[in-house]
């Protein structure tokens, strides 16, 4: 059960901070489908796909610039709290994690390249990799707008399964390349496309940390 979010004493505060919570929570999904079509471009090797993730970059930034501009108009109209700066706070940081994200999915849909059959079981855990990671994002994004703790700390719980998973697709690959120097290049496109989806799930955990944060007073990810 989500815990209560921090209220303002001024309605008209909490209704911005809503509306923000909101946005941000668009920005997240938006972020998510972005990742989803990097994968498919990543996978297929399509050009199409690739030229939309960069597309979407582009929408994710401007997400950013709106949601900064309607966070420094709060703080300027506003008499924010203590509970309520810790909010304002964190998405101010938090959004920056989600266009971070952005940038992450136009590398993984940029680094594409053919693999022969023996490669498979490595792209096999390259696939669950990318499943929790993007699972992680929505997790981690839903906390945040909810104020739910316990989901917060459950994305905390999964991250130490991408470490692992991270570890193992690399030393593959590494061994995978010594045995196989001609596919060198798919090697290091899939050790490539690990540590972008390592560094995504190092965003959703921040967005996890910035839920307790804000509804615990925990401290806040740097």
């Amino acid at each position: 059960m989500a815990n209560p979010l921090p209220h303002h004493t001024s309605r008209d505060f909490d209704a911005d901070i809503q509306s923000i919570r909101e946005r941000f929570g668009a920005m997240a999904g938006r972020c998510r489908d972005q990742l989803h079509l990097a994968l498919d471009a990543f996978w297929t090797g399509s050009k199409e796909k690739m030229a939309d993730v960069e597309a979407s970059d582009n929408a994710v930034d401007a997400d950013e610039k709106a949601i900064d501009a309607s966070l420094l108009q709060v703080l300027a109209l506003r008499q924010p709290v203590a509970s309520d700066l810790r909010t304002l706070t964190a998405l101010f940081k938090l959004v920056t994690d989600l266009e971070r994200i952005g940038d992450e999915a136009v590398d993984i849909s940029r680094g594409t390249a053919p693999s022969s059959g023996e490669a498979e079981p490595i792209r096999s855990r390259l696939r669950k990799m990318a499943e929790t990671a993007e699972s992680m994002l929505v997790s981690a994004a839903s906390s945040f707008v909810r104020g739910d703790a316990p989901a917060a700390e459950e994305v905390l719980r999964v991250n130490g399964v991408i470490d692992l998973l991270y570890r193992e697709t690399f030393n593959d690959s590494i061994a995978f390349m010594s045995r196989n120097p001609t596919e060198a290049a798919s090697a290091t496109a899939t050790t490539n496309v690990a540590k972008c989806l390592r560094r995504i799930a190092d965003h959703a955990k921040n967005i996890a940390e910035g839920t307790l944060f804000v509804v615990r007073g925990e401290e806040m990810p740097r």
